[in-house]
């Protein structure tokens, strides 16, 4: 699907734009524009920021809103993750790694610069208490570095690259999304004057995140409207920015029709769970998650 969201600059806009008009808008995107703000105080001057004390009070608390501490995730506390900062010379690597940009870096700075300051900083970072940290650290070096390190998340970016890390792989596959980051702005030629400000379009790295976040959202209000027609509708809707050959239309269609059975498939899901969690309430009982993951997985046994 990458060459489908990012086949050209308008096609890539376009899903931009449809994250900024269905994502979330609240509290979640008000302190993460306080952040940036910050950035903007002090003139991007990391130094400074890490300087000023509300920082990270305010990462934590933005990382909360990001739903970093709940479903089995744990945050580290403010005192923690801010000690951390001064260990392993974190502190100065993060403040040799603002001085990049993701759309102004060469791939020889990536190989013999920026490589080596990335890993020891995300081995180092002490944002998560529980095992799994890609998400909850990714998410900080973006509020540290917005220009550089874009956020990972589980339900829309490791789905996108389709990728499954279990804890001993998440430096690699850090490594990996940062440098598809590099390939996307490269190829698209993203540039600052790219970066409106609007909303969610806080920096290159953001912007690519949204246009990822812009098609899954767009493409699940479409299967949930149309159902199989889904896939056929949204290469018609992406028709007036490009021209498909009869081959791409076919390949890009068959792509879209497999994640639209994923869609439905987790529909399906979801309403097994709520009608688990009804029927449980209705007989007096509390189930927890993990009951309800045995039960599934009960019925799906009896099934076969």
């Amino acid at each position: 699907m990458i060459n489908f969201i990012f086949k050209n600059k308008k096609i890539f806009f376009y899903f931009v734009d449809e994250c900024n008009k269905r994502y979330r808008s609240g509290h979640d995107l008000s302190l993460y524009k306080d952040i940036i703000r910050k950035h903007e105080e002090y003139h991007n001057d990391l130094k400074a920021l890490l300087n000023d004390g509300k920082i990270y009070p305010l990462i934590m608390k933005t990382l909360k809103a990001w739903n970093m501490d709940q479903r089995g995730a744990k945050l580290t506390t403010v005192d923690n993750f801010k000690q951390s900062i001064s260990l392993n010379n974190i502190k100065e690597n993060l403040i040799s790694l603002s001085k990049y940009k993701i759309f102004s870096i060469s791939r020889r700075q990536i190989e013999t610069e920026i490589t080596g300051l990335l890993e020891n900083v995300f081995l180092n970072l002490k944002v998560m208490e529980t095992k799994r940290r890609l998400v909850g650290v990714s998410k900080a070096l973006h509020f540290l570095l917005p220009n550089l390190v874009m956020p990972i998340d589980n339900k829309y970016i490791m789905n996108f690259f389709n990728i499954s890390a279990d804890a001993s792989r998440e430096l690699d596959v850090f490594k990996n999304i940062f440098e598809e980051t590099y390939n996307i702005t490269k190829e698209l030629c993203l540039t600052q004057n790219d970066v409106d400000g609007e909303k969610w379009n806080t920096s290159v790295p953001k912007l690519i995140d949204n246009a990822i976040i812009g098609f899954n959202r767009y493409f699940e209000d479409c299967v949930m409207q149309h159902f199989e027609e889904a896939a056929g509708i949204v290469i018609s809707a992406l028709e007036k920015f490009v021209t498909f050959s009869s081959s791409e239309k076919a390949h890009y269609k068959r792509l879209l029709e497999k994640k639209q059975h994923k869609i439905i498939d987790s529909i399906k899901e979801k309403i097994r769970r709520q009608l688990i969690i009804q029927k449980a309430k209705e007989a007096g009982i509390s189930v927890t998650q993990d009951e309800i993951e045995a039960e599934l997985a009960r019925r799906e046994r009896h099934q076969l």
